[in-house]
């Protein structure tokens, strides 16, 4: 398969096949690529916290890498009200200023994305159509839940399961994200220094401090793989216990899973299918990006311009489930520090214990809803 090269924003892929002689050989395929490909993935949800975009670049100085492009200037646009939603910068994505920020159904949306050496980007008014319900959820564990490639192993955790009815009058294509809520006692962890005025002050003289939430607070995580699912063969059926999200043992503590299930169209699905196929079969997200990663994002004033990636708008039924992870035998996969809290004064004066439950995409002190004590 080839790209047509132009300029700095191309890749080109070349493929090599041996000539049919008595028999066939297989042969891997040989790529060669160009830095400075952009890819642009953006996504606006109907649900508090499920918008984003990610922009990064391809990088090939020592191997093939996709760099998070930095200040930029993102938004998202209503094409009928004019409204714009500014994003800014947190844990190398781009998220709504406005954290109360969701979509609704009905409503149409594009992404704009100005990069700090000057290109801007554009994609396709996309419009929110209707989610289908989630009928019923529950969840198993599984002492091999997946296998970790940075564990080199299987991991243990539960797998969701949900059962839904799939409307007969309509071809349906289904996506699910997820994310997770659980309470950590200790809220910060100053290596080699001390809290204060809400920063750790280095201190050389100590190897890390530990200092407990001073009020309610719950860690947010957000799962990474992609599940998909076309009911091109259950049209008008009932889906039962179908697996949508596998939720690693990472603390035993108690945890609320929150699913998203999204409504997506034809050729969002056809996206993240290729998605999907280059994670499980191409080592990662790092691992070379397809010609069918071309999405609906464009250059304005390079409409020969190739830009990876999609601008995605979609409605979602929201589920949540409580899930009790104290009494799992199983080890968890995350090594869990052990707290060590500062030592009073000895000279006398305040003693530092607690951190602030600061509000972010990954913590919280807002009580979830469907959190269960």
């Amino acid at each position: 398969m080839f790209i047509p090269s132009k300029a700095k924003f191309r890749i080109v892929l070349f493929l090599a096949f041996l000539s049919f002689l008595e028999c066939t050989n297989p042969l891997t395929p040989t790529y060669e690529f160009k830095e400075g490909m952009i890819y642009i993935d953006g996504f606006v949800g109907t649900t508090e916290g499920s918008s984003y975009v990610n922009i990064t670049e391809s990088d090939v100085a020592l191997y093939y890498r996709n760099i998070f492009v930095s200040g930029a200037k993102v938004a998202f646009v209503n094409e009928v009200t004019g409204e714009r939603v500014a994003l800014f910068e947190e844990d190398f994505k781009y998220i709504p200023e406005d954290i109360n920020f969701k979509g609704s159904v009905g409503e149409r949306w594009y992404l704009e994305a100005s990069l700090p050496y000057g290109n801007t980007y554009l994609s396709e008014v996309e419009t929110i159509n209707p989610s289908v319900p989630i009928k019923s959820i529950s969840a198993v564990f599984d002492n091999e839940l997946e296998f970790s490639e940075d564990y080199d192993d299987f991991i243990p955790g539960h797998e969701v399961l949900i059962s839904f009815d799939d409307p007969g009058n309509q071809d349906n294509y289904y996506y699910w994200r997820y994310r997770t809520y659980d309470q950590p006692s200790i809220c910060k962890v100053c290596v080699q220094g001390k809290f204060r005025d809400g920063i750790c002050i280095p201190d050389e003289t100590v190897e890390y401090y530990t200092y407990w939430c001073e009020s309610d607070c719950w860690q947010i995580d957000y799962g990474d793989n992609i599940n998909i699912f076309s009911d091109s063969f259950s049209n008008g059926t009932t889906t039962t216990s179908l697996p949508v999200a596998q939720v690693p043992l990472t603390r035993k503590t108690r945890v609320l899973v929150e699913i998203q299930q999204f409504s997506l169209t034809p050729k969002a699905y056809e996206y993240y299918r290729a998605i999907k196929d280059l994670v499980d079969n191409n080592g990662g997200f790092n691992a070379p990006l397809p010609a069918a990663l071309i999405g609906n994002i464009y250059n304005p004033e390079d409409p020969d311009e190739y830009v990876l990636g999609r601008f995605t708008a979609a409605s979602a039924f929201t589920e949540s489930i409580m899930i009790d992870r104290t009494t799992v035998e199983a080890s968890p996969i995350e090594n869990q520090r052990t707290p060590k809290p500062e030592p009073p004064p000895t000279a006398g004066g305040p003693h530092f214990l607690y951190a602030p439950c600061n509000e972010s995409r990954h913590r919280t002190s807002i009580q979830p809803e469907g959190w269960i004590d």
